[in-house]
């Protein structure tokens, strides 16, 4: 069978293992976008992945990053020298002197180049195969590809070649983007990347970051991280990400988001769900009036909230009762009231407890895990560095 333009795949051949430039965030061989508001801080994420990625053994946000050559193309902050992605790439140097500056190759347009075309492209894909780089950064999206990012044909047009880029070479390709702007008192990122909905839909990645309130936490410069779109690893719950400036110097470290930031919805869910176990003092809740609560209060799919019953009930070590009935009813109950605090009635023994079935063993509640402190720093240190709103587009 001969199929123009297509090609048939064998699916009883074996197939390679996905492979990580940064462990369960940029898959190789394939496209991901990285999207934030202008002056948040992306660029001094990604090049704080470049320089990890430089090191005999790079490691960023507790996550292992592939060490090797790594590609970085600056259409964002061109200057004909490089000082704006170079003064970032000295600042985590300062912090990781192990790291080797000549495993990064940087570009930049020359001063006829407009944007990306075909040609520019073929250009790029041969540099990223010569020095072997496994991590190909694009700064950015908007200002590489200048056309209109609603419109479908053109967007595809330009995610087409960076696909083609990654599959040819088999490097992660991270391309910086943008958010549109809140309007009508929405959140930062509630409506995804910048434009046509192809960027997402096209990349196996997709992550949006957004700067916490200042004042939320104690005026430090801490963005919240979500994993929009990951085609091949779990998505992670949303976690904190902080910027620590000093003189010369800039590190990243995961922290703590205020309560009520990483994930309104889920922590809306996870609330009611609990206060209607707490509330039949340790008698069996049906699995139906959990997700049902949980819908209400969060606004949620029911689909959600059965995953949202999932996790708690692994988290608390709920007991799970099979009951008798048509659709094999399943309820829950807490089985240590001290789980979620002393003021919490103890359970009871049901009548029917001879009756029950678990489907398995209690799991322990995990211990939590220690985050890093994070250390002293001040933009007003920083000497020539702006002021943080105006840095790190």
């Amino acid at each position: 069978m001969v199929l123009m333009g297509l090609r048939r795949i064998d699916l009883t051949a074996q197939v390679e293992p996905i492979r990580w430039a940064w462990e369960g965030l940029l898959p190789k061989g394939f496209v991901s976008m990285v999207g934030a508001l202008p002056g948040e801080g992306k660029t001094v994420l990604l090049t704080a992945l470049a320089w990890q990625a430089a090191r005999p053994q790079g490691e960023l946000l507790g996550r292992g990053v592939e060490p090797g050559p790594v590609v970085y193309l600056d259409f964002d902050a061109a200057t004909g020298d490089g000082r704006a992605t170079r003064r970032w790439l000295e600042a985590h140097q300062a912090a990781f002197p192990d790291g080797d500056m000549g495993k990064i190759v940087l570009l930049e347009p020359d001063g006829d180049t407009y944007g990306l075309g075909e040609k520019e492209m073929e250009e790029l894909e041969g540099v990223v195969r010569e020095v072997g780089a496994g991590l190909v950064i694009l700064d950015s999206f908007m200002a590489a590809f200048p056309l209109d990012p609603v419109k479908l044909h053109q967007v595809q047009s330009a995610m087409w070649w960076l696909r083609r880029l990654a599959l040819r070479t088999g490097a992660a390709v991270a391309v910086v983007d943008h958010l549109p702007k809140p309007v009508g008192g929405e959140r930062a990122g509630a409506r995804g990347l910048l434009g046509s909905i192809a960027k997402t839909a096209q990349s196996r990645a997709v992550h949006i970051l957004t700067r916490v309130p200042p004042a939320e936490v104690q005026g430090r410069h801490v963005l919240k991280w979500e994993v929009l779109k990951s085609s091949f690893a779990s998505i992670p719950e949303p976690f904190g990400v902080e910027l620590i400036f000093s003189l010369g110097r800039v590190e990243v470290a995961e922290t703590p988001l205020p309560e009520g930031t990483a994930n309104p919805k889920r922590d809306k869910a996870r609330r009611a769900m609990l206060e209607l176990l707490n509330a039949q003092a340790g008698n069996l809740v049906p699995k139906a009036e959990l997700v049902q609560a949980a819908v209400e209060a969060a606004n949620i799919a029911r689909k959600t909230a059965e995953r949202y019953l999932k996790e708690l009930a692994e988290e608390l070590a709920l007991e799970k009762v099979h009951l008798p009935g048509q659709g094999a009813p399943v309820a829950y109950r807490l089985q240590d009231a001290s789980l979620y605090g002393e003021d919490v009635p103890k359970p009871q023994e049901s009548p029917s407890s001879s009756q029950k079935v678990l489907e398995h063993p209690p799991v322990p509640k995990p211990s939590p895990v220690p985050k890093p402190d994070p250390l002293e720093g001040n933009w007003e240190d920083w000497g020539e560095i702006p002021d943080p709103e105006e840095v790190g587009e």
